[in-house]
């Protein structure tokens, strides 16, 4: 295992964040400038986070054809980039196992992010073991198959030595760069390894005859979550994320694997590793924060606006209750843009959703549509509403554009539509309800009506 692991569920929500924001721009027909500005942005962005990792990512289309492979995922099964290209599952795995395989693959076919064993095939023929986690996304209106695939051969290995070898066992166990602990059929702690001691702050002399499960490393919650993953040993290797206690009490998450250690056919104890993954869940934290947020501005993204509506939609369609939506497009934006620089632009819209925080209710949701369109979803609103939040959008962006004292003022086009418990419209209509009310709007503006 690696010190630091980056989870492909984290991969697969920036990269569709990417292509979320590339095919935004291209319909609001942003200046080109702008588009290969912000374009190059989240593509540095993506090309950190996937060639950062060891492991293999792979953009697949559902029919199994490759799209996209990062360097480390074609050094793993022996081609270049180039080559990785339009290869096919049939190229990556045994016959036989891709015989088995759906040719088109769907959510049920997945493991939902959730990494599962697989066999693969490098380029010159040689299998190999892997993990993989799969998930499908929409890219571009496109069902994309993303593939996270680690390569354990190497683990596979270590397992299998510890099991063939007793000899070999205190060399591999002394320098293994995880923290292991060996224990007796009845969880006694025999041995544990220099990392151990360093990850959890016991000695040897410490814990030698302890009982792992007594709650020595156990926060009190987790110690019968410890007691149930040793009986899970017992049955063979498995996997599990939790949290764990070093000596001073700190509480840590960690990566807990184990293995039996069988010796003459009869089992002799079990390994349990530990593997501190402090460091990939702060960065999983943040992926999903650039996933569910928009950089810019701080509020909602697109996808993750849409998905909250979705489930205001469930809640208010269960409750009886309306929801009020506003489509908002900020007027002249491209000639501010265009005459200020987008600097200038970039702080308008971080000013504007400051505005829509200070007005509305915490539980009312704000998310960028794309460039300078935003969508405000408030539940257990209807149409009645409207101009009371209309006024206090009014009052506080006049406010805001005498604080600014620009040579230009900032304004809004507004559409409205609202979902209606008892005439229900799908979100589609909802939305280009608004949208046509909004540029209706506009249109009546440029009119001088």
């Amino acid at each position: 295992m690696k010190g630091k692991e980056k989870t492909e569920e984290q991969l697969i929500d920036e990269l569709a964040k990417l292509h979320q924001q590339i095919s935004e721009l291209q319909k609001l027909n942003i200046k080109h400038q702008q588009i290969e500005e912000n374009l190059r942005e989240s593509e540095e962005k993506y090309r950190i986070l996937s060639e950062a990792t060891t492991d293999c990512i792979l953009i697949e289309a559902v029919e199994g054809r490759i799209l996209e492979c990062n360097t480390a995922g074609a050094k793993i099964y022996g081609y270049t980039k180039e080559e990785m290209i339009d290869l096919t599952l049939a190229d990556l795995v045994p016959e036989e196992f891709f015989k088995k395989l759906p040719r088109v693959i769907t959510d049920k076919e997945t493991s939902n992010g959730i990494f599962v064993p697989r066999i693969s095939k490098k380029k010159d023929g040689t299998i190999f073991p892997t993990e993989i986690a799969t998930k499908i996304v929409n890219i571009g209106g496109k069902s994309r198959l993303i593939a996270y695939i680690r390569d354990i051969t190497e683990r596979k290995k270590a397992e299998e030595t510890l099991q063939k070898s007793q000899q070999e066992f205190a060399s591999l166990f002394n320098s293994s760069p995880e923290a292991l602990v060996y224990v007796n059929e009845k969880s006694s702690i025999l041995n544990i390894n220099p990392r151990f001691t360093e990850l959890f702050g016991y000695t040897l002399e410490e814990v030698k005859g302890r009982n792992l499960d007594d709650g020595m490393i156990h926060p009190p919650n987790k110690i019968e979550e410890g007691k149930w993953l040793t009986k899970k040993s017992l049955k063979g290797y498995f996997y599990f994320e939790t949290i764990r206690k070093k000596k001073d009490g700190t509480l840590f998450p960690v990566a807990i694997s184990g293995s039996q250690v069988i010796i003459d056919g009869q089992l002799k104890g079990l390994i349990g590793i530990f593997q501190d993954i402090t460091e990939r869940k702060k960065m999983e934290k943040e992926l999903e924060r650039l996933a569910h947020y928009d950089v810019l501005t701080g509020c909602y993204s697109r996808g993750y606006g849409l998905n909250l509506l979705e489930q205001q939609i469930k809640t208010a369609k269960r409750k009886k209750n309306p929801i009020l939506l506003l489509y908002l497009d900020v007027d002249k934006f491209k000639e501010i843009n265009d005459t200020y620089g987008h600097k200038e632009g970039d702080r308008i819209l971080k000013k504007v959703v400051q505005l829509f925080k200070s007005t509305l209710r915490e539980i009312d949701i704000i998310c960028r549509i794309g460039g300078d369109e935003f969508l405000l979803i408030l539940p257990d609103n209807s149409l009645n509403n409207a101009p009371l939040i209309r006024e206090r959008l009014s009052k506080n962006l006049e406010k805001l554009n005498q604080k600014l004292d620009k040579p230009y003022k900032i304004d809004f086009s507004i559409g409205l539509s609202y979902y209606n418990p008892y005439n229900p419209l799908s979100i589609e209509e909802l939305i280009r309800i608004a949208d046509e009310n909004m540029y209706e709007e506009k249109k009546k503006k440029k009119e001088g009506k």
